[in-house]
């Protein structure tokens, strides 16, 4: 009777294993099917995969602020116009107990460019025999002759920020410039500026790297480049107040020698990254991205068997336990703050001891486990320190810029250009996330002719316009 008992549980282990398998089959052949319609499919390339069950509503959060246009002032309005109505548009009667509401209305005048003439004197010093001529604070070049007909610093500072930081091909600021600005101009005259704009800003985007080296906690994140045929790889260094693109070539484009040369032999801070194995070697204190881990976990739901449910869940768990915790860090007292991190430590350890013995593991759960073995150190530094956040959340923000760029203008054509696009692009959103115009420093660097560092904390704070309470 043993043996027959024997056989017919493995009989039932044998045919559970099929069952699963057979899932397993019918999942994949769906994935496999569903790609090969997306090939083929021409559709947005920001759509969702999945809906939403329950989408969120468009606009804001109930009970938010109203974000009003302020009341002008009496001293605001430029013209009064009175709208006068007697009678009844449809009846042709005359209205009974009449008002007056009143509208403001708030609009561009006709955008008529101002052409200045420089009248520039010239001459040769009698020592060492050199031409020089004079230059006005307002020139953004020393072009005489046939090129003096030059364009000014906010026309030329304007569509370089639309270019780098907005993501707008020259040739549609072209457009809008003609339109509306009555301005004609090439394409190739911005081109030739915003180099010159760059060479001119490079100190300033020095002074961005050394910010970054000396700063607490860095984000990181990369993306595929295009330089001409070249492939490429556009990184983004990122901190609170600083950010820095940086784009690179070759066979260490996407190695460990870009995240080093950056940060430098001094970091000493936090580097929060992804999963990319190019960290690993970086003799730095990281902090990995538990969002990451999480939509992870969330697509080995469909594919592992359903004995390997448990150990995914619990981890799912486990995660989003300690983001919960870190966010209501300031409700608990220390002792039972770190009671609870304490406890969050340990089940996280619990877990991978509980998969020690790899012979029941599919391959898709142990190769999540070894991923959480190898950093087991990086996942809740953030429970540790307040100013490391559980996600890379914000590198992934400052690198989304970027890829509508790459999607809109196609990159860049040669190596001069992805130089421009990194020092500009890095000075124009630590600009913009400081709170601060990059057309303020632009002006200072047009002023001369030599380039200058010029650091953003001299540049002044843009008021923010007022609304209505």
């Amino acid at each position: 009777m043993a043996p027959a008992r024997a056989a017919c549980a493995g009989c039932q282990q044998r045919d559970r294993r099929i069952a699963e398998l057979q899932k397993e089959i019918k999942h994949l052949r769906e994935q496999l099917g569903q790609a090969e319609r997306e090939q083929g499919r021409q559709a947005h390339p920001f759509r969702r995969e999945h809906s939403a069950t329950r989408p969120k509503k468009p606009g804001r959060r109930k009970g938010h602020k109203a974000d009003l246009r302020p009341v002008p002032t009496p001293e605001q309005i430029d013209r009064v116009v009175d709208v006068p109505l007697d009678k009844c548009p449809r009846c042709d009667v005359y209205l009974y107990d009449q008002g007056q509401v009143v509208q403001y209305q708030t609009d561009l005048p006709p955008i008529v460019p101002i052409i200045t003439r420089f009248n520039i004197e010239t001459g040769y010093c009698p020592c060492c025999r050199q031409y020089w001529q004079g230059r006005h604070p307002d020139q953004t070049s020393d072009a005489i002759g046939a090129t003096g007909n030059t364009l000014g610093p906010v026309v030329l500072t304007m569509a370089a920020e639309m270019k780098h930081r907005l993501g707008v091909s020259y040739r549609k600021i072209c457009d809008f410039l003609g339109t509306y600005c009555h301005l004609k101009v090439c394409p190739a005259a911005f081109i030739r500026a915003e180099q010159r704009l760059a060479k001119l800003a490079r100190p300033t985007y020095d002074l961005l790297i050394e910010a970054l080296r000396q700063s607490h906690v860095v984000h990181a994140d990369e993306t595929g480049w295009r330089v001409g045929r070249l492939s490429a790889w556009l990184w983004v260094f990122s901190s609170k107040q600083a950010t820095v693109y940086v784009i690179r070539t070759g066979e260490g484009a996407r190695g460990h020698t870009v995240p080093e040369d950056i940060l430098g032999p001094d970091f000493d801070g936090y580097l929060v990254v992804d999963g990319l194995k190019t960290y690993d070697v970086l003799e730095v204190a990281k902090g990995r991205c538990n969002g990451h881990l999480l939509r992870r976990c969330k697509k080995l739901r469909d594919t592992v068997p359903t004995r390997e449910q448990s150990p995914i869940e619990a981890l799912s768990d486990l995660l989003k336990g300690a983001i919960d915790l870190a966010a209501r860090r300031e409700d608990h007292p220390v002792e039972v703050y770190a009671q609870r991190v304490r406890s969050i430590e340990d089940r996280l350890d619990d877990w991978l001891d509980a998969n020690l013995d790899r012979r029941h593991l599919s391959a898709d759960l142990e190769r999540l486990d070894s991923h959480v073995r190898a950093h087991r150190g990086e996942w809740l530094c953030f429970l540790h320190d307040p100013e490391v956040p559980p996600t890379n959340n914000h590198a992934e923000q400052m690198l989304r810029p970027a890829v509508i760029t790459r999607k809109v203008g196609g990159c860049n054509k040669n190596l001069l250009g992805a130089l421009v696009h990194s020092i500009l692009s890095s000075i124009m959103v630590s600009c913009h996330r400081q709170g601060k115009r990059f057309l303020d420093l632009a002006r200072q660097l047009w002023r001369s002719d030599q380039p200058q560092a010029i650091p953003l904390a001299t540049l002044p704070i843009t008021p923010q316009p007022q609304t209505n309470p």
